[in-house]
């Protein structure tokens, strides 16, 4: 357990590294004249332009004594905090949907694989997690949108304000992860079925259900490490989704940073993100050395 603490930490600060070195290379576009009313735009890279960067991003936490202040004087921790919670209603109701739901209807999947309906219930969770969450968002909207046109009472698509705004940005990053965890779910079960304890738990007198169970346990490790490519796949969408949806949150404001170049804003809203994803991947790991069975704890 120490080396795999070791191990997410180092990776960790790595991941943090690389994303400070991405965000500090050179961006600043030259305009070049070429006569009359022609121009040139350029985008020079060079490795003293690319130090300067470096050096102007540690001088400014060294002045500042961390991450300043905004103009009008207020921490900037303490504008995280405010954005944070509104896009925490966003994500963990998504993960906790995606994880406890998709693995209830990956179960139900494997329990009915076989029959017509489990068929029809694969492809349509084949085909809904084909779909880019950011497309069906709009298309979403693009439907209240047509049903408020012909009657149905209006409210507001686009803020942050009101107490149901997040209600549609949290579904929509709930269907690709929920669908995830259900072909995830499935398939561990499905591995399962041609390990020698399913046959002896038959052979014993087992009823179905009983045996379903059991296999659940066993397949529980695999399902459980899943818990992270959930959250990888919330987090990653969750900009985009906010932006879309005017929704106000750290998202929008970690995509607005790096679009305005402003380097130390963009890194404070990514730490969160990063810790969470951190977080997780511990507590799933903590979950299979701990409460797993220990002869799947290496699966």
């Amino acid at each position: 357990m120490v080396w795999k603490v070791t191990r997410n930490t180092v990776i960790f600060f790595l991941v943090m590294v690389v994303f400070i070195l991405i965000l500090l290379l050179p961006k600043e576009m030259e305009i070049h004249s070429l006569g009359g009313l022609k121009f040139e735009a350029d985008y020079p890279f060079t490795m003293a332009l690319y130090k300067e960067n470096i050096n102007e991003f540690l001088t400014y936490f060294k002045e500042e004594k961390g991450f300043g202040t905004t103009p009008g004087g207020v921490p900037f921790t303490e504008e995280l905090v405010r954005f944070l919670l509104r896009s925490l209603k966003i994500v963990i109701p998504a993960f906790l949907l995606s994880t406890t739901i998709g693995t209830a209807l990956g179960i139900w999947l494997f329990y009915i694989r076989n029959k017509r309906r489990g068929r029809i219930f694969s492809f349509l969770s084949w085909m809904l997690a084909s779909i880019p969450d950011f497309f069906l968002f709009i298309t979403v909207q693009y439907i209240f949108i047509l049903a408020m046109i012909h009657g149905f009472p209006s409210f507001n698509l686009y803020n942050n304000e009101d107490w149901y705004s997040f209600i549609i940005p949290c579904v929509s990053l709930t269907i690709y992860p929920l669908f995830h965890m259900v072909k995830m779910t499935a398939v561990s079960m499905e591995n399962e079925v041609g390990e020698e304890y399913v046959r002896t738990a038959f052979a014993k007198g087992m009823n179905r259900r009983q045996v379903l169970a059991h296999i659940f346990w066993n397949a529980w490790a695999t399902i459980v490490n899943q818990s992270h490519m959930v959250m990888l796949y919330i987090l990653s969408s969750l900009p985009i989704i906010e932006k879309l949806s005017n929704y106000n949150g750290a998202g929008y404001q970690l995509l607005e940073s790096i679009f305005a170049y402003e380097s130390v804003r963009a890194v404070l809203f990514f730490i969160p993100f990063l810790l969470l994803m951190y977080l997780v991947v511990m507590v799933s790991q903590f979950a299979r050395g701990r409460v797993m069975p220990k002869d799947v704890d290496g699966i």
